[in-house]
């Protein structure tokens, strides 16, 4: 993708501020976009994949209502809101014009871990991709289902493609995804994802 095409990119919420990243500190604002905790740039129910960035503190999620009403959704009990119960994932790498304004801060999402996960930051997990209320549907929280790589994995079976440290809109890619049924998005918002059972493309 050409550099003007790069700086142009805008996604969906990025007039919303959704997380900042301050020294590898987790801080949710209170413009926190619903997007960033319900949805992606794939369909909702697939699979898709992210790197953590940082992680939630328990007062954090609490006092963020829209962060904390998301959590909800996955039926948590509140005492089971602790530290880590949320992180935020970049799905895009690396760089822009400015940290702020590159697409891994940017288009970077909230993700709901299960107790016992063992999430950690630098880790690549797969997680389910959420959605709003809708239809008599109720929302359901972006999910992670498990963790595919532990961090400092750098020689590992997943990395960000092209393997070219001068391009911004890297994804991520695993050398197991096309046997497993992912399939690659193309266009302004590319990734790799599983899609649903009930598309019809996954096992």
């Amino acid at each position: 993708m050409e550099t003007k095409q790069i700086a142009e990119y805008r996604s969906p919420s990025s007039s919303l501020r959704g997380v900042i990243l301050a020294g590898g500190v987790f801080i949710a604002t209170s413009c926190l976009a619903q997007s960033k905790a319900y949805e992606d740039f794939v369909p909702a129910g697939s699979l898709h994949l992210g790197q953590v960035t940082a992680a939630a503190k328990t007062e954090q999620i609490m006092k963020m209502k829209p962060l904390y009403e998301a959590v909800k959704t996955t039926g948590i009990d509140d005492a089971d809101i602790v530290d880590g119960t949320v992180v935020a994932v970049r799905i895009y790498c690396c760089g822009g014009l400015t940290k702020e304004s590159s697409s891994e801060v940017r288009n970077s999402l909230f993700l709901y871990v299960p107790k016992g996960m063992g999430v950690d930051i630098g880790d690549t997990v797969e997680f389910r991709v959420g959605h709003v209320a809708e239809g008599g549907k109720s929302a359901v929280m972006n999910t992670v289902t498990r963790i595919v790589q532990k961090s400092g994995k750098d020689d590992g079976a997943c990395w960000w493609d092209p393997k070219n440290d001068k391009l911004w809109l890297r994804v991520l890619y695993c050398e197991w995804m096309p046997k497993e049924g992912w399939t690659k998005q193309e266009g302004i918002s590319p990734a790799w994802f599983k899609a649903a059972a009930s598309e019809g493309t996954a096992k």
